[in-house]
């Protein structure tokens, strides 16, 4: 049985539209990006698409002239339009000027709006009032110990835990602690060659297990399933994190798992 007051939102590219509302979850759609220029961009939504999320994503820093008001505006407009709950900052690049005036233009827009911005915990320094989202994914260290210093930090009321999919290949020894990312295929076809012995990490909270390569040597496996992500959401819990964002459809296999419900694929891919 979950928390009373869990809440979890499916970050669901347009395409996956349809399948992922099956599932009953409020949904973060990932149909926005700014272009180089700053200028917001869209993927076609069906035009009765209402509430949830909105998560804009920037694949490049905007340079030049690019006016970060501008950006905000357009966020904000649409944010207002499809009745969205708030706005997910899905950025990576090292924080420039832009960026800076973008999260506090959004931060004081969003907030007249009652409407609540995320944003990585690496931004956590342009702002205090943000909720703060990071990755469940580990591969060194412990995974609680990491969750109790977030709370300790921030709040838990202020984080968002993204749960998800470890599945990483690592040559040993690993100096950087940076694995390879395979895919389902390749882990089940590694698992049916190798039988290897399994092991589950109560730190990283995720299972493991080793095997050699004649041609690389020495490998070390981490992968999650539907158990581990619970157990990892239920360990949040515990230190008073009750928001998750999962990643659809990277995850799909595992929502029985973690919502208590089957639902049966739809045909279409859109909707």
């Amino acid at each position: 049985m979950t928390h009373p007051s869990l809440r979890q939102f499916l970050l669901t590219p347009p395409q996956q539209l349809a399948q992922a509302k099956a599932w009953g979850l409020p949904l973060a759609h990932m149909a926005y990006r700014l272009d180089e220029t700053g200028q917001l961009r869209q993927t076609a939504l069906p035009g009765e698409t209402k509430g949830g999320l909105m998560l804009v994503g920037a694949d490049e820093t905007p340079v030049g002239r690019s006016d970060p008001r501008r950006a905000v505006r357009e966020i904000l407009a649409v944010c207002q339009a499809r009745n969205y709950g708030g706005v997910i900052l899905d950025i990576e690049q090292a924080p420039t000027h832009f960026l800076a005036q973008l999260i506090q233009g959004l931060e004081e827009g969003l907030s007249l709006r009652r409407r609540t911005l995320f944003l990585p915990e690496t931004y956590a320094g342009y702002s205090h009032r943000a909720s703060l989202y990071f990755s469940s994914a580990l591969s060194g260290g412990s995974l609680r110990r990491r969750l109790e210093t977030a709370a300790d930090t921030y709040g838990p009321h202020r984080l968002v835990l993204c749960l998800r999919r470890a599945r990483d290949d690592f040559f040993l020894p690993s100096v950087k602690g940076r694995g390879r990312p395979i895919s389902q295929e390749t882990l089940d076809r590694l698992i049916q060659r190798m039988h290897p012995s399994i092991f589950f990490s109560q730190d990283l909270c995720t299972h493991y297990f080793t095997y050699m390569s004649r041609e690389t040597g020495a490998h070390f496996v981490l992968f999650d399933d539907g158990e581990s992500l619970a157990k990892k959401r239920a360990i949040a819990q515990e230190t008073g994190i009750t928001r998750f964002f999962l990643l659809y459809p990277e995850i799909e296999d595992f929502l029985p798992h973690l919502t208590g419900r089957n639902v049966e694929k739809t045909a279409s891919a859109t909707g």
